[in-house]
This record gives structure tokens, sequence and C-alpha cells, in this order.
């Protein structure tokens, strides 16, 4: 009885530290729900990348395009200087590269994309593409994130249509 007891403390003891997050299991912490939504592509790259090329598309690709397919960028992700640029109708929002530098900040909303050397190399999407958007509180399309909000502007055909993937390209002649 003693045995049982004794078990049965050293299980609420565990409990308690596992749920309060004190002691050794805070040392191994997993992303918490709000990132994996915003940030976990569940390794989407695979189709995105390997079979649809979308990350080529996007190296020619403006912000003012990605905006107009309903693409929506993270204030709070930008930098300061790029938030006055664009403030200030500085911000070249017909440059590529502004874009892909969007991405390397993971300022678009859903989209996660690995940039190095100035060129997408994969590109992969979140729930939050779909399942968020921006109080535009900067610009159209551009604010601060709304996450649980459905983004209304959202046009997943003409996101596609914007791959030069062989596998798409019957169905857009």
């Amino acid at each position: 009885m003693r045995l049982i007891g004794a078990a049965t403390a050293a299980f609420a003891l565990a409990l308690v530290l596992a749920i309060s997050g004190s002691g050794s299991a805070q040392a191994v912490r997993a992303p918490n729900g709000q990132e994996i939504f915003r940030y976990d592509t569940f390794g989407d790259e695979q189709l995105w990348t390997d079979v649809l090329g979308l990350h080529e598309a996007v190296q020619s690709i403006s912000p003012l395009t990605a905006l107009s397919v309903g693409l929506k960028v993270d204030a709070d992700a930008l930098l300061p200087p790029i938030v006055r640029a664009l403030e200030d109708g500085q911000l070249n929002v017909n440059d590529p590269a502004v874009t892909r530098r969007l991405l390397r900040l993971n300022a678009v909303v859903g989209v996660v994309a690995e940039v190095t050397d100035g060129r997408v190399r994969s590109l992969g999407i979140t729930c939050a593409l779909c399942h968020s958007t921006v109080d535009d509180s900067v610009a159209t399309g551009i604010g601060r994130r709304l996450d649980g909000w459905p983004n209304l502007d959202l046009n997943g055909g003409a996101i596609v249509g914007l791959s030069k993937s062989p596998v798409v390209a019957p169905f857009l002649a």
C-alpha cells in the first residue's frame, strides 16, 4: 500500500510540474500553437517547390503582384526603415528583389521561403495563408496580423497561375 501511495504522490508531483511548466520539463520546449500556425509548412515545400516550381516564379514577382493575388504582409515583421519607406512612397513595389527581402524577413503572411544569395530556394505555405489577414494599417494588404480571420482576398488560382511549371502549363493554355 505504501508503494501505491508513493507512486501516486510521484505521479501527482510530475503532473503538477508538467502543467506549471517548471522543473526539467521546461528545458525541452516545443513550439507553441501560434508558431505552428504561422510558420509550419508540414513539409509542403515538395508540392510548391518541387512540383509547381513556385519558388522560381517568385524570382520575378513584385510586391504589387503578390498583393494583387491576395497575399498579405505582416508589418510587425518589417524593419522600421522599410515601414518608413512604404509610408513615404519610397519603396519600389514593382521590384521583385523587394519580394525576396520580404520573404527572407518572414513578412509574407502564410508563406515560408528559404532565400539565400538573393534567390528563393524553396517555398512552402502555412495555415496562416488562408486563415489570417492584416488590418491594412500601413497600406492595403500591409498591416498587423489578424490570425484566425479569413483572407477574403486570396486568389489561389492566380497564385498557382504564376507558376512556370510544366505540370501547370497545360491548364493555363
